[in-house]
């Protein structure tokens, strides 16, 4: 494989690009296409995508406020005829100076390509996106794909994907709110209240179609999240969260994970965050996603929210020594390559069909699934 231009220099670490050879194979996919991998430490993802995808990775770094929001971009990986030929240039994308302004020379990546159906097998267009793995961090992630928009398809897509996408949007909740559970990935515990956390028809959750269990997590397909509609979606997000149970006395609904609330609360003022900005961009993303995870070990949690407010109690402190000295030269933090336990993410993913587009307004078609979400999570911790 061959680099592309790598992501325009940032405050942030970043990581290198890997080589073919530290591919494995990622596990953690709630929803979306097969043949996935990641670097043997799990911090980077290698997607199949289009050459379009790509363009919309790099061109966001003229939009910060969307890239905030979006997986940090590492660069772009091709295909090459004669691997050995290009050795040496993945060598030299191993280094961090990759990353630090200097320009890797590389072969074309080839023209445009147009969107083909894929079925949500894998992409065979001989180009990947590497990028942050959003779900490195957790010890066990509990993930939620939620795909966004009533329309899905792009200006061009052939009129049979249309037809199929929209027969798809007007029978789910994709049709009506804009948006739809796309997959989830949970980490599966054996209780006694299983099934009361499991809202949805019997038939649905018993179904491997709908639901599997491997490697320790139960995952929840997308004809899952089909089988939901305006008036029952919410018990998906309650499912995601760990269940909820309810006081027979008083009737009063409360979540059975200790920190569910708090998570809900974070995952709000991420996506009201997200909101804002998609109300003052001007870009149109049909099929993309909103991606949330949280901790589900509570030990891990409970962990890495001690690790955020020692972090803010140090950050406070050297602000308080910058007033009283002036600043110092920069030191070389020892910690740079420690990943702290993470609490919760939640991230814009899919930009396969996604542009730019000054002079047309806000995105309504995927604000309107944002909104609805928003809406539904307040109503979980009102």
């Amino acid at each position: 494989m061959t680099t592309s231009s790598p992501a325009p220099p940032s405050t942030k670490k970043m990581a290198a690009l890997p080589a073919e050879s530290e591919f494995v194979a990622f596990d953690h996919i709630a929803a979306g296409h097969e043949g996935i991998s990641s670097n043997a430490s799990g911090s980077l993802i290698i997607k199949p995508c289009t050459q379009a995808e790509i363009d919309f990775y790099e061109s966001a770094k003229d939009h910060p406020l969307v890239q905030a929001h979006m997986p940090t971009f590492i660069g772009a990986l091709s295909l090459h005829d004669d691997q050995d030929a290009v050795a040496p240039l993945l060598n030299a994308a191993t280094g961090t100076a990759a990353f630090n302004g200097t320009t890797i020379p590389s072969p074309t990546l080839g023209k445009r390509i147009s969107w083909k159906p894929s079925g949500g097998k894998k992409l065979s267009t001989g180009l990947a996106v590497v990028m942050e793995n959003v779900a490195a961090g957790f010890k066990d992630p509990n993930i939620l794909d939620v795909k966004l928009g009533a329309r899905l398809w792009a200006d061009d897509a052939p009129a049979s994907k249309r037809r199929r996408l929209e027969e798809v949007a007007s029978r789910t909740t994709s049709g009506s709110l804009g948006f739809r559970i796309a997959g989830m990935k949970i980490r599966h515990h054996h209780d006694e209240h299983e099934q009361e956390q499991e809202h949805a028809p019997s038939d649905v959750k018993n179904d491997p179609a709908h639901v599997h269990l491997k490697n320790g997590y139960k995952s929840y397909t997308k004809l899952y999240g089909q089988s939901f509609n305006n008036d029952n979606v919410l018990d998906a997000f309650t499912t995601y969260l760990g269940g909820v149970h309810q006081d027979p006395a008083t009737g009063k609904r409360s979540f059975r994970r200790k920190r569910a609330g708090m998570i809900v609360k974070r995952f709000i003022r991420e996506l009201e965050s997200l909101q804002y900005v998609l109300e003052n961009e001007e870009s149109r993303m049909y099929s993309a996603s909103v991606l949330m995870v949280y901790e589900a070990d509570e030990e891990a949690l409970e962990r890495g929210l001690q690790e955020e407010e020692n972090e803010q109690t140090t950050l406070d402190h050297e602000l308080d020594e910058e007033e009283d000295e002036g600043l110092g030269d920069d030191e070389e933090d020892d910690d740079d390559d420690v990943v702290p336990q993470k609490v919760h993410e939640v991230r814009l993913i899919d930009f396969a069909h996604a542009s730019w587009t000054p002079g047309e307004g806000s995105d309504e078609n995927l604000l309107t699934g944002v909104r609805n979400i928003v809406r539904i999570l307040r109503e979980l911790v009102s």
